[in-house]
């Protein structure tokens, strides 16, 4: 089965990251979407004008469910979920690996020992010995 690509706004992808954590109470609106209560929004950061619409699109794309008396994440969401995470440290790991090039010449260990802990070759404790070892201040 193909997994398919899923943009979503920085709120919906908020919305995601809550139902990951616990279920959105909510209850049947008036209208075609459902309601969620204001207190629920508010203490979980969410703006509550556009939770409803961003409910409605998750449960659209198939990332959340309606299920009794709440909104739930599916399989589908906790993927999407984590694939942008994984996209996010790979973004921050490659821009590791840029900085360790930018000053390898003018500090070449310091340069190896962050790409190898952005390898996870070594471990943080054995970066920072190294960085703070005599050979490298001289």
């Amino acid at each position: 089965m193909a997994f398919p690509h899923i943009v979503l706004t920085d709120s919906q992808t908020h919305l995601l990251a809550e139902l990951l954590l616990a279920p959105l109470p909510i209850r049947k609106g008036s209208g075609r979407g459902a309601e969620v209560c204001e207190e629920d929004t508010a203490v979980r950061g969410l703006d509550h004008d556009t939770a409803p619409v961003d409910l409605s699109r998750l449960i659209a794309f198939g990332l959340a469910v309606p299920r009794t008396g709440s909104a739930h994440i599916t399989d589908l969401g906790m993927a999407v979920h984590y694939e942008k995470q994984l996209g996010v440290a790979q973004a921050h790991l490659g821009d590791v690996v840029r900085f360790a090039t930018t000053v390898e010449e003018w500090h070449p260990r310091l340069a190896q020992t962050l790409r190898l802990l952005a390898q996870g070759e070594i471990s943080l404790a054995a970066a920072v010995t190294d960085a703070v070892s005599p050979e490298q201040r001289a």
